[in-house]
């Protein structure tokens, strides 16, 4: 006889329709609902649950900060706090729905009491945008606060759509410096012939063109942060030009023979390998020891499943206020969205939640409305075997094609890319 693991909710809600053993592979999961924290106490003495589930502004709690508070003499429990009721089932729904691989690989990724009261009782986390309650996001907070508050570069590694921007803006909420100015810049967004100019600036008559004189994103940077995302894109000749920036704090524009003092913290980001880049000399060494001063890592999607109830809210909550016709997710959708890998992680869960928003027909979000394929079918996926990723990728162009009758551009904008980037991967895929 195999015995269930148990899960306490904590709320305010008089009659709770939950089952007392819940379904699915041999019975895995025991919920045991408590009304008030002093029925809580009462409810872990008994059943010594592995994961409590609390909602955030309850009455009879007055905070999740209260929770975490009673749990201090549980610091082997794990927790999770919602804004609201209905997340905090729709979670408990999906955890219901998962393997007993996947539940497990869950309650390992989220961080036992003891580790979340240390990281986050101490210090206010002033951004909302890090969304989540892993053991990866409690980790990643802990090391913000600790870094915002120093004038130290900070060098953000982690896979394309982890939230490397959302990791800096965080930062830059913490810092001294956040009633400065943030500026994001895209290195490989911008073309090679002039980014010295866009990042330096430059005089009136410095080049053909240069009609009038411009500060540069670095001086209009001065007293805030500056995120130079996808450095590794940044071209050799401006890498050394960067680093003299960063060493004496001074700016020279192009055409000018002046040097300006600037205040400004670097964050830099990649999705690459800078220390396999210097290997092969497509990265200066100098400037590498310079940016790695202190080293961050997003974790994957994948790596932190636990927040995936979380982040669907969030996005709903962003999307309806930006004009999207207002649904929910069912339980079975979240459970779905659990049991897939995520090669694009939160990127790909964003533009999945913006599709599934527009084309689904009811209130309701169910798994078909999802852009994603938790089966291969075997003979297709044996057309790309050396990636899954090609073959999810393949997969969600081929129902956005479906969804807009073969309009590319209505595709690209589901999908979140450009029309020439859907147009190559058509090309690459044979659609």
């Amino acid at each position: 006889m195999v015995i269930p693991l148990t899960i306490l909710i904590i709320g305010n809600q008089s009659e709770p329709r939950l089952p007392g053993v819940c379904g699915g592979v041999e019975n895995r999961l025991r919920a045991v609902y408590a009304p008030s924290l002093t029925d809580a106490e009462r409810r872990i003495r008994q059943c010594s649950p592995c994961l409590v589930l609390a909602v955030f502004d309850i009455e009879t709690t007055g905070s999740g900060f209260s929770v975490r508070r009673m749990m201090e003499n549980y610091p082997s429990a794990k927790i999770m706090i919602f804004p609201d009721w209905q997340e905090l089932l729709n979670t408990f729904y999906a955890l219901r729905s998962l393997s007993e691989g996947q539940l497990k690989s869950l309650l390992l990724s989220l961080p036992k009491n003891g580790e979340r009261v240390a990281g986050s009782a101490v210090e206010p986390f002033h951004y909302d945008g890090l969304i989540g309650s892993s053991r990866e996001v409690q980790k990643l907070k802990e090391i913000i606060l600790k870094v915002a508050p120093t004038i130290t570069t900070v060098l953000l590694q982690g896979e394309s759509g982890t939230g490397k921007e959302v990791i800096a803006r965080a930062i830059h909420a913490n810092s001294l410096r956040n009633n400065g100015i943030f500026m994001p810049v895209d290195c490989a967004a911008i073309n090679e012939s002039v980014i010295e100019s866009e990042l330096f600036g430059h005089t009136r008559g410095a080049f053909t063109g240069a009609d009038r004189s411009t500060l540069g994103l670095i001086r209009s940077s001065d007293g805030g942060t500056l995120f130079l995302d996808e450095i590794a894109e940044l071209p050799l000749t401006l890498q050394a030009k960067l680093l003299r920036t960063l060493q004496e704090r001074t700016v020279k524009p192009v055409g000018s023979p002046t040097l300006y003092p600037v205040d400004i913290r670097i964050i830099a980001a990649t999705n690459s390998n800078l220390a396999e880049a210097v290997k092969n000399g497509a990265f200066r060494q100098d400037l590498y020891y310079r940016l790695n001063a202190v080293t961050m890592y997003a974790p994957p999607l994948r790596e932190r499943l636990g927040d995936i109830p979380l982040l669907c809210s969030y996005f709903t909550r962003k999307f309806v206020g930006e004009g999207y016709p207002e649904k929910t997710l069912s339980a079975t959708a979240i459970a779905a969205l659990c049991n897939y890998d995520w090669p694009g992680n939160i990127r790909e869960l964003e533009n999945i939640i913006r599709s599934a928003l527009t084309f689904s027909k009811g209130a309701v979000i169910e798994p078909d409305d999802l852009f994603i394929s938790i089966c291969p079918e075997p003979e297709i996926q044996a057309v790309v075997p050396s990636s899954s990723m090609a073959y999810h990728e393949k997969e969600a162009i081929r129902k956005a094609l479906n969804q807009t009758t073969g309009n590319r551009r209505a595709a690209a904008r589901i999908l979140g890319i450009s029309e020439a980037t859907l147009y190559r991967r058509i090309k690459l895929y044979s659609i």
